[in-house]
């Protein structure tokens, strides 16, 4: 909705629109993997009763041959297109409102139209994304570095809480190092030790942000390219997306009836109409 038509819905609408549509999520993807294996499956059981007949069975599997090759080039296809435009698929059904076959049918077409225009959209998504990862990173890393610079600040170096301090949270000294970390338990105890898991836990949200943009640079970037490539195979307008109107998001436009007063005023002096 953002991008087709810079607008935003209620989490509540955004949260009933995916469970509604929870079990083509989920098989969208999957359906391909059940075809690879049922084909795959149906020329092995031939092939391995074939070949073990005596005399026969070898010249009716080469006869039959061709059937096994027909059907890895099902495979085949179902392989590159499930690759390919697996990116695809959440953006279909979350776009156009519909069900898996319309994800699998829509991103394979998708790859296998315009393949090279796909490929050049995704790299340029993880040139971008990668980018755009390390900034995020060096970020949550400055904010953590800060933090832990001016909570030492002032502790003397000779004290005590200069000792285990380190100990509950190590400095972060390095952008590209392992953000996580493990308190030294070994050491702190007592209360010190409950500190500094309330302390990781706090640290630990922090460092998740960076695996929060990861995730919805994922999605985000894929529909972009979802809405780049329908335009480009199926001439559609980028603000052509399904909306679902939420019964508490329609407003109320029925307006009580005025009732008005018709009675007519007596004037004195005036005698009443006829009827």
């Amino acid at each position: 909705m953002h991008v087709a038509r810079d607008e935003k819905i209620s989490v509540r609408s955004a949260v009933s629109f995916s469970v509604s549509k929870v079990l083509s999520f989920i098989c969208a993807p999957v359906i391909p993997v059940l075809i690879i294996l049922i084909v795959g499956v149906i020329i092995a059981i031939a092939a391995t009763i074939l070949l073990h007949i005596p005399y026969i069975g070898p010249p009716v599997a080469a006869a039959f041959f061709f059937l096994a090759l027909l059907g890895g080039f099902i495979i085949t296809l179902v392989l590159l297109g499930t690759l390919g435009g697996f990116n695809l698929m959440y953006p279909t059904v979350a776009v156009e409102g519909s069900d898996s076959f319309d994800a699998i049918s829509r991103s394979f077409s998708y790859v296998f139209a315009r393949p090279w225009r796909m490929l050049f959209y995704t790299l340029v998504s993880l040139v971008y994304g990668g980018v755009c990862y390390l900034f995020v990173r060096f970020f949550v890393w400055l904010v953590l570095a800060v933090t832990w610079f001016f909570m030492t600040w002032f502790l003397p170096p000779h004290g005590q809480p200069a000792k285990y301090f380190p100990m509950m949270w190590p400095q972060p000294t390095d952008p590209l190092q392992q953000l996580p970390y493990v308190p030294n338990y070994e050491v702190l105890k007592g209360s010190e030790a409950f500190a500094a898991g309330l302390m990781s836990w706090w640290v630990y949200l922090v460092i998740g942000l960076v695996g929060a943009f990861a995730i919805s640079f994922y999605f985000s970037s894929n529909t972009l390219i979802y809405y780049l490539m329908r335009r480009e195979v199926d001439a559609t307008d980028l603000d052509d997306v399904y909306v679902e109107e939420m019964d508490d998001d329609v407003p109320d436009t029925e307006a009580p009836p005025v009732v008005t007063d018709v009675t007519p005023a007596i004037v004195e002096g005036t005698p009443p109409a006829s009827a």
